[in-house]
């Protein structure tokens, strides 16, 4: 069925002839328009000027009833001529259209299935040649029916030596084993590589951390045994008279550390300077 037969197939015999007279009351709706807005509104004029509103809704209500029968009228036969349209055509067409879609999708998606396939061998033949194993989806080949195999083959073999050649980067590496492992992740060797050496800095941190409080804690051991050794503690059971000497010794301590030292004396009655 031609182009120029289906033109003729539908055609409008006669356009809709709408006769009005809207020029003729134009100007007398202007002076009834200009005759209310002349008005005045005030007390004593105010139901003068609503009689004079009231007129022009009412001018206004009578136009627009015709317009609409006038609107409707002519969308009468357009909305019957659709209903046939659709009946006796167009879901026909409709129909016909969705059946052969699914058979061309079928027969397409069967192609795209022979097209993987072949590229799932390549690949796997590919890795087994580098010595590696690599995912197929993990590459992200976007197989459509317009992607040649030749293209596709070339991202794969483009991709799996990138791979090989980064396997061998990461046996080098300090922490080869867990690069390794974040590697084998993503496959993107500066962010596995990055996330290790970051995890290990991270630990040194900590074990640094821990390290600085036993110092510092065994350092505290030590000034409470000196202490200990300088001056002697006993309860007093009655009060005898002791020989006051002095005595002198070093203390390695922080801030904090002095300051409980002098209560600790205080406590005791010890006079220091």
């Amino acid at each position: 069925m031609e182009e120029n037969e289906l033109n003729n197939i539908v055609v409008i015999k006669q356009l809709p002839i709408i006769e009005q007279k809207l020029k003729v009351i134009s100007d007398e709706v202007d002076k009834e328009i200009q005759y209310a807005l002349s008005l005045e509104c005030n007390e004593e004029s105010k139901n003068e000027v609503k009689n004079a509103r009231a007129k022009l809704n009412k001018i206004k209500t009578t136009l627009e009833d015709k317009r609409k029968q006038v609107k409707n009228a002519i969308i009468e036969p357009y909305n019957k001529f659709e209903i046939i349209y659709n009946d006796l055509v167009k879901d026909k067409l409709n129909n016909a259209d969705s059946t052969l879609k699914e058979k061309i999708d079928l027969i397409e998606n069967e192609q795209k299935q022979q097209k993987e396939q072949i590229l799932r061998e390549f690949v796997e033949e590919h890795c087994k040649a580098n010595n590696i194993h690599i995912d197929f989806e993990k590459i992200g080949l976007n197989i459509t029916l317009s992607a040649s195999e030749k293209s596709l083959k070339e991202q794969a073999k483009a991709f799996i030596e990138k791979v090989a050649s980064e396997l061998k980067l990461i046996e080098q590496e300090e922490f080869s084993s867990e690069i390794l492992y974040e590697y084998g992740k993503s496959l993107n060797y500066i962010e596995a590589k990055t996330k290790v050496l970051q995890r290990h800095k991270e630990l040194e941190e900590i074990k640094k951390q821990q390290e600085q409080k036993q110092e510092v804690e065994e350092q505290e051991e030590k000034i409470v045994e000196k202490v200990e050794e300088t001056i002697e503690i006993t309860a007093p059971v009655e009060m005898v008279d002791e020989e006051i000497n002095t005595y002198q010794f070093e203390v390695k301590a922080t801030k904090e550390q002095v300051k409980q030292i002098i209560e600790f004396m205080k406590g005791l009655g010890v006079e220091y300077k």
